[in-house]
């Protein structure tokens, strides 16, 4: 019996077909090992200062119950190092959303960018980072603030600018205060850059401690001379 050639071709597909599917499909990746976010609030400023976070992250296969904060960059950052002084806990325990709160307290690091992450995970025993879920954004660390009156003194009712730099650049406000500050006349940040005017009191001639505070909470010092 001759076989056509096209009857030994589409013999050979079938049997082809039968052994390979026609489509593959690729498992699906189980979601939130880093999805959702993190925000810092301020999102830079100096060492000692409190960063408050909050967020969320995607579950995995089980709920997540405890949440820990850490760095890659350098764990120092992170409460000098000691994780156990910082506070993250995941809203309401066993939550199904993954939202969390907490702080912590920037330790003594060089001015730089560090990355912040928040691992959330089952369990009350911590968390390890970039296990499960876990999201991370970026911290900037700032030199400390400084501060320098113009003139270096004044007469009692005289008028004193004050210009300062390496505050938050978070700071959008501030204020002056010290003895030598009667009111003040104007006092702003902007960039991390401080400018600030005052009227100084009536008060005996010398010496007198002068500090700029930030809406942030960051803060210099300087001293000022009044001559009666």
């Amino acid at each position: 019996m001759k076989v056509s050639r096209s009857v030994v071709i589409m013999g050979f597909l079938v049997a082809f077909l039968a052994v390979i599917p026609l489509s593959t499909s690729v498992a699906a990746q189980p979601l939130g090992s880093n999805a959702g976010f993190l925000d810092l609030s301020p999102g830079a400023g100096q060492v000692g200062i409190e960063v408050n976070i909050s967020g969320y992250v995607t579950e995995g296969p089980n709920q997540d119950q405890s949440c820990s904060i850490s760095s890659p960059t350098n764990g120092l950052i992170i409460n000098n190092g000691d994780p156990a002084l910082g506070a993250c806990v995941v809203n309401g325990g066993s939550s199904t959303t993954g939202n969390f709160t907490g702080s912590f307290t920037v330790g003594n690091v060089s001015p730089g960018q560090y990355v912040i992450e928040v691992t959330a995970c089952p369990g009350n025993n911590g968390c390890w980072p970039s296990q499960g879920d876990w999201v991370q954004t970026i911290f900037v660390t700032q030199n400390s603030p400084t501060i320098e009156a113009s003139p270096y003194g004044a007469y009692p009712g005289g008028t004193l600018q004050v210009m300062g730099s390496g505050f938050s650049l978070n700071d959008n406000a501030c204020s002056l205060s010290g003895s030598s500050v009667n009111y003040i006349v104007s006092c702003e940040v902007s960039g991390g850059q401080l400018t600030a005017v005052f009227v100084v009191s009536n008060v005996p001639t010398g010496y007198y401690g002068l500090t700029a505070t930030g809406n942030t909470g960051d803060f210099a010092n300087t001293v000022v001379g009044v001559s009666g």
